[in-house]
């Protein structure tokens, strides 16, 4: 089984150039907050608990509207400015590991603008251990909140870098037989985000151990 969930994109050329530029540290970002409004339906996900993963997943359910998009994500997240970004940069990515566990993909395609390839590769393979009926545990990401550090790079447009920590992963296939897919380790992911249908979505993505 050589499926591997949660593979790098290594593009350090391309990080290096996300990472220059960005303050320091939240305080550093923040503002007064500027609401997104949102108006139209897209789509979100519901975040299970880790016991959970174990289980069989089922294929995605119906799209959530913005409004149940927005009530699952964390406060802040809905503001246009830079803390937003953040917000938005660190739950996208936290989603990783859940979106495996349970087949639902419906938060990253919401939060994936159009052309994200890192976005369009992990969707692809979170789809597959479900159209396969595989069992995906482990793999979740954690952000280290304090080291966080973004940039506004036009009034629709930001630069998020975050550092963060990925559990061991493991996929069980089929036919009953778990293989190790991901080992532990720390990980530095630069985002690119704009604002697009009046809330933030990812752009790009690189990532360097």
């Amino acid at each position: 089984m050589r499926f591997i969930p949660g593979g790098r994109v290594a593009r350090r050329a391309v990080a290096a150039t996300m990472l220059a530029g960005v303050c320091v540290g939240v305080a550093a970002c923040t503002g007064e907050p500027a609401p997104i409004v949102t108006e139209s339906p897209t789509g979100g996900t519901v975040v299970v608990p880790t016991e959970a993963a174990a289980s069989t997943p089922s294929a995605a359910p119906t799209a959530l509207t913005d409004d149940e998009l927005l009530a699952m994500m964390p406060e802040g997240s809905e503001r246009a400015d830079v803390y937003g970004a953040m917000m938005t940069a660190t739950f996208f990515l936290e989603q990783y590991a859940p979106m495996f566990h349970t087949g639902d993909t419906r938060v990253w395609e919401a939060l994936s603008a159009e052309g994200c390839e890192y976005c369009a590769d992990a969707l692809a393979n979170a789809e597959r251990v479900r159209d396969e009926g595989w069992t995906a545990r482990g793999g979740e990401i954690t952000v280290d909140a304090g080291q966080t550090q973004a940039a506004l790079t036009s009034d629709s447009e930001a630069t998020v870098v975050v550092q963060s920590r990925i559990e061991d992963a493991f996929l069980t296939d089929d036919g009953g037989v778990e293989a190790q897919t991901g080992e532990s380790r720390s990980v530095t992911y630069a985002f690119n985000l704009t604002v697009a249908d009046s809330r933030w979505v990812v752009t790009e993505v690189a990532s360097e151990s």
